[in-house]
């Protein structure tokens, strides 16, 4: 989903999160510490985390047609598994809608946008989003 840390910028980008790195660092840097020091107390504290995107191209004329047939899917059958772990929560939006495993619908407070995010039983997640940039 990229930074955007407060809303005063109107896009995501990496200027808020680089200035909050660098106030970071900056503040181990005064316990004569590394920012890595500090990154490992966090690792420590809540856990170690990986992230992947995976980004599809879809050039050409068609490529939003082809981007949207595919979150249309999604979004027409939600899947049980992904990654061989159920999901417990679906979050589409568009909808502004939440579901979870036992049928309960909640409204999300978020903004609407065209992306579906699927919560998995380990916790970890999986968002969905065609993109034309």
């Amino acid at each position: 989903f990229g930074y955007l840390v407060k809303p005063f910028a109107h896009d995501k980008d990496a200027i808020q999160a680089l200035v909050l790195f660098a106030e970071v660092a900056a503040y181990y840097k005064s316990q004569g510490k590394t920012f890595a020091d500090g990154l490992e107390k966090l690792f420590e504290k809540f856990g170690y985390f990986e992230e992947k995107t995976i980004s599809l191209d879809f050039p050409g004329i068609h490529g939003n047609d082809e981007m949207g047939a595919i979150i249309s899917q999604f979004r027409d059958k939600q899947p049980d598994t992904i990654g061989g772990l159920k999901v417990m929560r679906a979050q589409d939006f568009s909808k502004s809608t939440e579901t979870a495993v036992n049928g309960k619908i909640t409204t999300l407070p978020q903004p609407k946008a065209n992306v579906l995010k699927y919560w998995l039983e380990d916790g970890s997640w999986v968002a969905i989003r065609p993109s034309g940039t």
